[in-house]
Formats: C-alpha cells, structure tokens, sequence
C-alpha cells in the first residue's frame, strides 16, 4: 500500500511538471520595444506590436522578434571622387527602425543583416552620387552647413529594392570633415 501511494505521488509531480511545461510553451511576452510575430508552419498568422502578455499553441506556433527600436548602422568609410577630380573620404552612419515588421519579415528574411547590406547599397550609392556632383570646395563649404541628398539621387537601386523608401529629401548634417 505504501509503495502505491509512493508512486501515485511520483505521477502527480509528473503532471504538474508537465503542465507546467505547456503553459510555459504556450505564453508570449512582448516587450515595449519589439514586435512579436507568431508563425505557424513557417507562416506568419499574426503580429504582436503591443506591449503584453500573449497566448500562443505550444509546439505548433513558434515566436519570432523584430526590434522596434531606432537602429544605428555605421557604414564603413569610403573614397569618394568629387567632381574636381579630388579625393574624400566620406563615413556617415544610418538611424532606421522597422515600421511593418511582416513586409520587413518577407523581405528580408526576419534579418537585420539583410537590411543593413541594403541600407549600406543604397546610402553609399546616393552619398557617392551626391558628393561626386559637388566640388570638393562646395562640400567644404557646407561643412558647417547642410548638405540636401534625396532618396532619388540613389539612382534606380531604389525601385529595383524591397526595402521600403520614401521619396523624401534628407537634409544631412556635415559634423566634421577629414
């Protein structure tokens, strides 16, 4: 009789471990600054932007995260030949956040490298373009000033992309030239 009441005692703590171990597979917590996306054989069946705890179906539905957050991309520095024939060396850096997490997803593959050799194209192509249009005395000039670049000097790279742009200009702040 003891060993029975043994081994019915084992089974509960059994199953309560297991239970424990369901509804710990089943909740989602989101975060502030992250967007959750629940994905149910490879498919996105829906995005979480608010803050929360949230239900998932364990085992059946898995969580992937995107940041919500600014970004900050520095870009390597580079060559640029102005239109005077001079050499610069250009180093900008990029703030960017993801707006649509599931375009992002698509796109992008869920990954910020992805995005960030995209970014690293586009802006590279749109300063080189900018500042090879320009004397070196005209970039100088406007070191303490602004320099206006647009996402349409980045040339056709834009439309043929998945990354999302807005035609917008961009005015650029020079804080320091070498």
């Amino acid at each position: 009789m003891n060993k029975l009441k043994k081994a019915g005692g084992i089974w509960k703590y059994i199953l309560i471990f297991a239970l424990l171990v369901l509804l710990g597979n089943s909740l989602v917590i989101c975060r502030e600054n992250e967007y959750k996306l629940i994905r149910q054989f490879g498919k996105v069946q829906r995005v979480i932007s608010t803050s929360g705890l949230n239900f998932k179906v364990p085992f059946i539905q898995s969580v992937d995260t995107v940041p919500k957050e600014i970004l900050i991309y520095d870009l390597p520095a580079s060559d640029v030949i102005t239109s005077d024939k001079k050499s610069m060396i250009v180093d900008s850096y990029v703030l960017w956040k993801v707006e649509d997490p599931l375009k992002f997803t698509q796109t992008l593959a869920n990954s910020i490298y992805n995005a960030e050799n995209r970014i690293n194209a586009i802006v590279y192509n749109a300063t080189k373009n900018t500042v090879s249009s320009m004397t070196q005395d005209e970039v100088i000039k406007s070191r303490d000033g602004k320099m206006t670049i647009t996402a349409a000097d980045a040339g056709e790279d834009i439309e043929s992309n998945d990354l999302v742009l807005e035609e917008r200009t961009e005015v650029v702040e020079i804080k320091s030239l070498t």
